[in-house]
């Protein structure tokens, strides 16, 4: 098992309360996203563990109407934002999908409440093994896509008209 346990479900933890407390602004839970996902996209390559194969209680799974609504109102100024698609193949040819950066937070966060609670009732293997296979298949590809779009909207990079102004900021 990882000796960074303790880090690793403080990362969790302070994802989850970033989501739920009910008495931070808007502006301060979106400052404290970028710092959680960073902490979070780390931890996963810290968790080391042997698999429980013992048979364990499943975690019970999350009401997503009420996870995406409980986000909505805590981030109302994220929305929908471009991928593309295919990323490796068809280089410059590739179509654009539509990411939902409420969508993304919302599937973090239940892919970790399930981890948490494999934590707690079932065995913190079981819990790290929950953590790293749904980052690799699932909630992975919404943090990477969501720290995209966070970065995207902090740095005001799509206030650039076009790629020509923005060499011309760069050159000058």
């Amino acid at each position: 098992m990882s000796d960074d346990c303790p880090s690793i479900r403080q990362s969790i933890e302070s994802f989850i309360r970033i989501v739920e407390t009910p008495d931070m602004t808007p502006e301060a839970r979106l400052e404290a996203l970028p710092i959680s996902l960073d902490g979070l996209a780390s931890s996963v390559h810290r968790a080391k563990f042997t698999f429980d194969d013992r048979e364990l209680p499943d975690a019970p799974r999350e009401d997503h109407k009420a996870t995406r609504a409980l986000v909505s109102a805590h981030f109302p100024t994220l929305g929908y934002y471009n991928l593309a698609d295919p990323t490796t193949r068809e280089i410059g040819a590739a179509t654009i999908l539509v990411g939902d950066g409420i969508d993304d937070i919302a599937d973090i966060y239940a892919d970790l409440k399930e981890a948490l609670w494999c934590w707690d009732n079932a065995s913190v293997e079981d819990s790290l093994w929950h953590f790293t296979n749904s980052f690799g298949y699932h909630w992975g590809l919404h943090l990477r896509s969501l720290q995209y779009y966070l970065h995207v909207l902090a740095s005001g990079i799509d206030e650039v008209p076009s790629n020509k102004s923005l060499e011309r900021t760069r050159e000058g």
